[in-house]
Parts: C-alpha cells; sequence; structure tokens
C-alpha cells in the first residue's frame, strides 16, 4: 500500500457521511482512539459533535469515570479514565493534546458539566491562580476559558441548574466577588451576594450540590452553609459534630462521606441531621482505614502547619495532616457508589477500586452496601517514596 491517507482516500469510493457517522456511534468510546488512527477522515469525525449527539439518540452512551491523580515524583497532575466493562477494570490514560497548558499541581476546585471538567483556580508555585481551564472528555482536548473574578485555590464548587459556582479560598475575607457563579452558555462570570460575615473564611474542607436546589458546604469553622440560587440567600445550617467528615458525594439525593477509621457514612440531602453508618462494609473498614490516596493540601494543609507550633507548645502530639484525616475517595456510577483507596506492601503500591450497590431498608432506617467489585486497577512498582504519596485530586463520572 502507498500514499497517504488522502490520496487513498480519494481513490475509493465514500461512504455518506450520515452513514460513517451512524457506523462509528455505535462503537465503545474504549476504541474511538484506534479508530481515530484509520485515516484522516475518521479521526475528524471522531471528534464532531453530532457523533455523540448520534450515540445519545441511540442509546450507545457508556458510563466512564475521569480521576485526576498527582503520582510522584512528577510533581504535574494526570488524567485517567476507569471504564466500567465488568472484564476490562483498570486506569487508562488520558492521551496529552499538543496544548501548552500546564494545570496547577494543587488546591484547584473542580466540577463535571455537560461534555467535560472544569478546572478553576489552584496554586502554582506558591501563588493562587484565577486561571479556569476545560477539559472536553469526547476529545480530551484543553481550552482556556474566562478567568474568575479574583485568584483562587482551595475553594468550593458546584452545579445547580446548569452554572457553576465556586466561592471562598481567596485571601481578601472582604472582597465582593468572594463567590462567583459562571454561566457556561454565556461564558461570563458575576458575582454571588456576600454572605454572612462570620463565614466568610478563606479556608474551606467540603462542598456537595444538591441538583436544580443549592450548593452546600462547610468551613474552617465547621460551620454548614447553603446558597440558594433561586432565591439569591445564604443559609446557615447546622455546625458539624466531627472535622474528620471528608469527601462528601451525592447519590440519589443522599449524602455520603468518609470518616476516619474506615466508615462510610450517609444521611439525607435535606435534612443534614445526623450520620449514620453504610452497613455491610466492614470487610473494608481496616484498609480504607490506612489509604492516604486523597490530597489535602492548599489551605487546608496550610492551616495545618501554621498551627503546629500552637499544638506543640499545648502538648499534643504533632501528626501529618493525611494520618488525621480519611483517605479513601467517594465516586459513582449511576445508583451505585465507587470508592478508591491506596494499599501498600513492601514492594508496590496499588490503587484499589470497589464498585457497591446501595440498598435502603425503610423498616430499619438503614442504608446497606453489597460489594459487587473489590480490586486493584493501577500498579506502582516500585512504590514512591512513603513521604510522597499518590493523591486523587478530583473523580467524577461522565455519560459520552
Amino acid at each position: 500500500m502507498s500514499g497517504c491517507d488522502g490520496e487513498e482516500e480519494t481513490k475509493k469510493p465514500r461512504l455518506p457521511e450520515e452513514m460513517v457517522l451512524s457506523c462509528l456511534a455505535r462503537v465503545s468510546r474504549s476504541e474511538h482512539a484506534s479508530l481515530s488512527l484509520v485515516s484522516k477522515r475518521h479521526r475528524s469525525l471522531m471528534f464532531t459533535p453530532e457523533l455523540y449527539n448520534l450515540r445519545s439518540l441511540f442509546g450507545c452512551t457508556e458510563n466512564l469515570i475521569y480521576l485526576c491523580l498527582r503520582i510522584p515524583p512528577h510533581p504535574n497532575p494526570r488524567w485517567f479514565t476507569l471504564s466500567l466493562k465488568p472484564l476490562d477494570r483498570r486506569l487508562v490514560p488520558v492521551r496529552r493534546s499538543c496544548s501548552s497548558y500546564q494545570q496547577p499541581p494543587e488546591a484547584s476546585s473542580m466540577v463535571a458539566h455537560g461534555c467535560g471538567i472544569y478546572i478553576m483556580g489552584g496554586r502554582i508555585g506558591g501563588r493562587a491562580t484565577s486561571s479556569v481551564m476545560f477539559l472536553d472528555c469526547r476529545t480530551h482536548t484543553w481550552s482556556t476559558l474566562p478567568s474568575m473574578g479574583v485568584a483562587r485555590y482551595s475553594a468550593v464548587a458546584g452545579v445547580v441548574d446548569g452554572k457553576i459556582y465556586v466561592f471562598g479560598g481567596c485571601d481578601d475575607r472582604e472582597s465582593s466577588k468572594w463567590g462567583e457563579v459562571f454561566d457556561p452558555k454565556k461564558q461570563t462570570w458575576d458575582p454571588l451576594p456576600m454572605p454572612p460575615p462570620y463565614y466568610s473564611l478563606p479556608t474551606m474542607c467540603e462542598s456537595i450540590a444538591i441538583k436544580d436546589d443549592k450548593v452546600v458546604s462547610m468551613n474552617a469553622a465547621l460551620t454548614c452553609i447553603s446558597y440558594v440560587p433561586s432565591e439569591s440567600k445564604w443559609k446557615i445550617g447546622n455546625q458539624e459534630t466531627s472535622e474528620l467528615y471528608r469527601c462528601w458525594h451525592l447519590i440519589e439525593n443522599v449524602v455520603y462521606c468518609c470518616e476516619f477509621g474506615g466508615r462510610i457514612l450517609w444521611r439525607e440531602a435535606h435534612e443534614w441531621e445526623e450520620w449514620r453508618e453504610v452497613m455491610g462494609l466492614e470487610s473494608l473498614r481496616e484498609t480504607l482505614a490506612a489509604s492516604k490516596l486523597v490530597s489535602y493540601g492548599g489551605r487546608l494543609g496550610d492551616l495545618w502547619e501554621s498551627n503546629k507550633p500552637l499544638m506543640l507548645a499545648a502538648g499534643f502530639e504533632i501528626t501529618e495532616l493525611d494520618q488525621e484525616l480519611p483517605g479513601h475517595k467517594l465516586s459513582n456510577s449511576g445508583p451505585n457508589m465507587l470508592i478508591f483507596w491506596d494499599v501498600l506492601a513492601p514492594n508496590k503500591l496499588e490503587i484499589w477500586f470497589a464498585e457497591v450497590s446501595l440498598e435502603r431498608h425503610k423498616e430499619t432506617c438503614q442504608i446497606r452496601g453489597n460489594i459487587l467489585w473489590s480490586q486493584p486497577i493501577m500498579t506502582l512498582d516500585p512504590p514512591p517514596p512513603r513521604q510522597l504519596h499518590c493523591h486523587i485530586l478530583y473523580t467524577s463520572p461522565l455519560n459520552l
């Protein structure tokens, strides 16, 4: 065979583009990278919005999990996908585009919306940034979006009614842009009303978006606050009883979280009363408690370091932050919970993944988990040095 793609294609009869798209739309996304190498024509068609419109129309969309990992000694974050095919569950690196953009190595706020993931702010060389980038998960290409009104790192963010809300994380507590909202359709940022004065702290801990309703977050004072877009108002919730609840995640209107000690807890999204344990996951508790996979850098890490002299003076034993907070991460695939954690062996580090179905018992007011899968999806051999941990910076499901 001789000649380039273009010469070959001009010599052969060409199928109508509509027919080619119809065939390609039925092919699994795991084969898209290989198909894009067949010819220039295939490559261009694989990246068209029409292809994904057809996939949705034909019911051929697939649920993929996107993970952002920082793997020492490399300082820059890397993106992976996790296919949920029963016989092929492994992390697949997202190919690097030719973009010269470098994602901030830590403390960015990330949300999935539409066909991609928004990466907002973060810290580069010790300085906060207001930059916003978008990873198109159909083509795995990057683009730059309008910057936020202020530089932020370790802010909280959530999507409500198609708009992206971000607040906190800026050094000026009195900033009129302490909270902002981004409209993806208009590509504009607008400031939110100022929150109550006692809540305007730069150190934010957790957030969860209740779809089409509100964004709920917790600050360093362990106070829950909600922003309700439909009312343009902030509302104060209950104070948390423990600072050890982390990795909030919403599944079918129930909020789940991780607790130091390896327990997975839950409570109703609209009640915010006491946390209750997800039963049936006792076999995972010990290994989850030992995990250090989640990064607690940024402002929370800064606050921890600045308080070490005070803790030492008060007679407390000085420990590292990742020894005090949960190290496992929650996500979901439809109604099922996904749990990610790491297991350190003498000569290797494994990243594990479990898929858990959830069943609610009305009589006992309990939620019980049934472990469907539990297996490693990545092995680092040899493992990173013990003082450098592999960290999950973000994880989210996307249906494409």
